[in-house]
């Protein structure tokens, strides 16, 4: 499993890193730092897709959630936390976003596959809930997908 781990990280880090308009998000909220991208599943490799249960295709996405709380040494810890989401297209239909916790080691990431119109923008809106915390973190991502 941490094999899989690692293929799935560096398919993100290609993703983000070198893939056309696509690049990762940070909200910092008092002591937390939320991460997150979007992505067309086209780009994760077949034996991650299917581990994950993620559809491969020119018109599905995968949004990618990680939390973290700096600790007393003031380096990022990754938290659990309660995630839920949707997705919105152009014609304002909403797609509710069904989010997986991933663990592996020290990291913890959520994913959620959508389906998207290519060419158009969707609006990714998301309620992050901390256990312990009041007010949820609310956090919106608006991307123009493109079939791969």
């Amino acid at each position: 499993m941490k094999t899989l781990g690692l293929i799935l990280f560096s398919t993100l880090l290609f993703a983000v890193f070198f893939a056309p308009n696509l690049h990762a998000e940070e909200k910092r909220v008092g002591d937390y730092i939320v991460y997150y991208n979007a992505f067309n599943s086209s780009f994760l490799q077949p034996n991650v897709a299917k581990t994950y249960n993620i559809s491969r295709s020119g018109t599905t996405g995968v949004l990618n959630i990680a939390i973290h709380k700096a600790n007393a040494e003031n380096r990022p810890d990754a938290i659990s936390a309660n995630v839920q989401g949707r997705a919105k297209n152009q014609l304002s239909q909403f797609e509710e976003l069904a989010f997986r916790e991933i663990k592996e080691d020290s990291a913890i990431y959520y994913l959620a596959d959508f389906q998207f119109r290519p060419k158009e923008e969707t609006e990714l809106q998301f309620i992050i809930r901390i256990p312990g915390e009041v007010e949820p973190i609310e956090l919106e991502l608006d991307k123009k997908f493109y079939k791969d």
